[in-house]
């Protein structure tokens, strides 16, 4: 449950100016502009999905103190992203945004189309407000792509120095092939007799007797599981009894007889594969496209600032938001986090802002 001073502040946070608040522009970018309006409609949505998240209660309330300067940082990086792509005629098709609607449906696990509807109607979006919103982000996108992954430049020198860096991320540990056959708890009262059939298989295995003919015979009798095939196995995976008694064994070799869920447990490696590191043309390409995201992470705040310098710009932001400028320098250092705003955008719509500081800075003219 919130405590109160928390529900007071959603109280104060959702509530919407009065009808009779003049709307002003707040931000223009060029020939895009954004209202006091559309900054309110922002907030509240912001707000509405901050009560839906499970973030506990100081937490909360740090987010909504914060809300101002949020929507602002985002409604500027919007204005932006717009105005370039007027610029750039960028357009995103139909197709496209009934493709990002699908996927959207989908990572909801909603089947129903009036499922759908109704969900979208609780996170505040019609069908045609949430395509509107699909088209301008798949457009914000867009732009970031077609004009900042050129800018990457990976030579293989580079992912070589990675791959040198990281060695142990490619380590691939130490694995066993491994089925089972397991002496049954039924098979007799006394773990005695138990024993016994487990320690017969063993040495007649070892003999080197058929082993699926002879499990067989004993499968026929009640006696024991067929073969059971265990597949890859890495430390962990199984009961620390089994894997105790497997973990040092060559390929082919039988383990004791294991007490554990079932019965008496008898297994056989089939194949051992010993830790090694993988070598550099088995992972140059995830090298390159964990260092290309990264580096194009690295690279949006740069872009949006020089969007911005070369932009006509006038902000007027509301008084609670005038700090969003510390946030908005902070964003663009560290980049933004496109990985959270798409799994945001994915449930509902949304966007997530990184954490605003207290700093105040005057409205450029």
């Amino acid at each position: 449950m919130r405590n109160a001073a928390v529900a007071a502040l959603i109280a104060g946070l959702v509530t919407l100016p009065a009808l009779a608040t003049t709307n002003r522009i707040v931000i223009r970018v060029n020939d895009r502009i954004a209202t006091l309006h559309d900054y309110e409609a922002a907030r509240k949505q912001l707000v509405e999905d901050l009560q839906r998240s499970d973030l506990p209660p100081d937490r909360l309330q740090e987010r909504l103190a914060d809300v101002g300067v949020e929507v602002m940082s985002d409604l500027l990086e919007e204005m932006l992203l717009l105005s370039r792509a007027d610029q750039l005629e960028a357009e995103v098709g139909r197709e496209q945004i009934d493709d990002a609607v699908q996927r959207a449906r989908e990572a909801a696990g909603i089947e129903r189309e009036e499922d759908f509807v109704q969900a979208l109607a609780s996170s505040g979006f019609t069908m045609a407000s949430f395509r509107e919103h699909m088209k301008k982000n798949l457009t914000m996108q867009g732009v970031m792509g077609q004009e900042i992954r050129p800018r990457i430049r990976l030579t293989e020198e580079d992912l070589r120095r990675y791959y040198q860096q990281h060695l142990e991320d490619y380590r691939v540990p130490t694995r066993l092939q491994v089925r089972e056959v397991v002496v049954l708890e039924t098979a007799t009262t006394e773990a005695e007799g138990r024993e016994a059939i487990a320690r017969d298989i063993r040495e007649r295995l070892i003999a080197g007797e058929p082993p699926d003919e002879l499990v067989a015979s004993h499968v026929d009798k009640g006696l024991t599981t067929g073969w059971i095939e265990l597949g890859w196995i890495e430390a962990g995976d199984l009961d620390p009894a089994i894997e105790e008694a497997i973990w040092d064994l060559d390929a082919g070799e039988l383990s004791a007889a294991v007490p554990a869920r079932g019965g008496l447990h008898l297994c056989q490696v089939i194949e051992r594969q010993e830790a090694t590191i993988q070598e550099f043309s088995a992972v140059a390409d995830q090298i390159e496209q964990q260092e290309s995201n990264r580096r194009f992470q690295s690279e949006i705040g740069e872009y949006l600032a020089e969007l911005e310098r070369n932009a006509y710009v006038i902000i007027a932001p509301p008084p609670e938001a005038a700090a969003f400028r510390t946030v908005l320098e902070r964003r663009r250092e560290e980049g933004l986090e496109l990985d959270e705003r798409q799994a945001a955008l994915a449930s509902a719509g949304l966007e997530v802002a990184t954490e605003p500081s207290d700093e105040q800075e005057e409205p450029p003219q």
